[in-house]
């Protein structure tokens, strides 16, 4: 929304990339091909990538940004609407990084405390985004580390009541009972940030993507780097649309063992969150996550005031029978100590 963009970005020109048929290309200051066409630049706007996705979203490709993982999206909301000294709100636990963006762009970042880590009182939640005078507020729905999931008419209630900003970051919704689709169609103040790393498992090509009304995505690509996404990440982002199924059948086996891997862990005598994501955060004894790492085992262990508690992200069955047996072992090798 243009009332929230800052001053300096409102009378900015985006960079133009001119993108046209040619017989020969010596506009660009790109090298002679020696490795299948790699020499050139990519499609600035992810153009055949965006098509395609906004197609499987039924949205309209101008609706749609493609960044390097939706971290890089994070970071360009605050790029655009953050001046120096304004405040970001967002829960407490929650990613991390979107405390470090703002430090990064010299915000001010307010938390607010989760009732017993899962839920949030939304009508005090509200207040609290007033009376911090935020600029922009994130939420991680589901939440990472603790995997619980705002419901849709709280999430609505707090996009329609806040006069801020409201990035939505959806990385880890595609686990969970949300309804589908978005609402930026009806909310010029939001943004939905979605990503390739989760649900679809490309962690590893970093691509991620907002939704936005078609106003909001040109004011963020007046900040956006140009060839942000690279083609061999184009590309393989083309080709997992097309393998939707594969998707699909995954997310329910997380789905499934997530279930199972809680039941267990509860039969161990731990007290894992109910969780809308591929993870299960619980609380366990000190020095856990470090006797599991000497079995070749690697959970999240966490520091500061959630020192105490990890997270497991929940694996192929048979990676989660070996969390099971290690855990099981730690577990008999302490009570022997004792």
């Amino acid at each position: 929304m243009y009332k929230y963009l800052r001053e300096e970005i409102k009378n900015l020109k985006a960079y133009r990339v001119n993108e046209m048929e040619y017989k020969v290309k010596l506009d660009a200051n790109e090298g002679i091909d020696w490795m299948d066409g790699l020499n050139r630049y990519p499609l600035d706007r992810s153009d055949e990538l965006r098509e395609k996705l906004a197609k499987n979203l039924h949205k309209r490709a101008q609706e749609l940004l493609l960044g390097n993982g939706s971290s890089e999206l994070i970071e360009l909301m605050m790029k655009a609407y953050l001046e120096a000294g304004e405040t970001v709100v967002s829960i407490s636990p929650t990613f991390s990084m979107y405390r470090i963006f703002t430090i990064i762009h010299k915000g001010r970042y307010e938390e607010y405390p989760l009732d017993g880590m899962e839920r949030i009182d939304v009508d005090r939640f509200i207040e609290f985004v007033d009376e911090k005078n935020a600029k922009l507020v994130v939420l991680c729905n589901p939440n990472n580390p603790t995997g619980s999931l705002i419901p849709k008419e709280d999430i609505l209630r707090i996009i329609s009541s806040v006069d801020a900003m409201v990035v939505l970051d959806e990385a880890y919704i595609e686990f969970s009972d949300y309804p589908s689709g978005d609402d930026t169609g009806e909310f010029k103040n939001l943004v939905v940030l979605r990503t390739f790393s989760k649900g679809m498992a490309l962690a590893g090509i970093r691509l991620g993507y907002m939704i936005g009304h078609e106003e909001i995505i040109g004011y963020i690509n007046r900040v956006r780097s140009p060839y942000n996404v690279n083609v061999l990440t184009q590309s393989v982002g083309i080709k997992a649309l097309e393998g939707e199924g594969t998707t699909k059948k995954n997310i329910e086996m997380i789905k499934s063992e997530r279930c199972r891997m809680k039941n267990e862990l509860e039969k161990m005598g731990f007290k894992p969150l109910d969780s809308q994501a591929n993870f299960l955060f619980f609380p366990g004894e000190m020095g856990l996550g470090n006797s599991l790492a000497e079995k070749g085992i690697l959970i999240r262990s966490f520091g500061g005031e959630l020192e105490g508690f990890y997270r497991l992200t929940i694996g192929t069955p048979l990676e989660n029978d070996a969390v099971l047996k290690a855990i099981e072992e730690v577990q008999n090798e302490r009570s022997k100590l004792k």
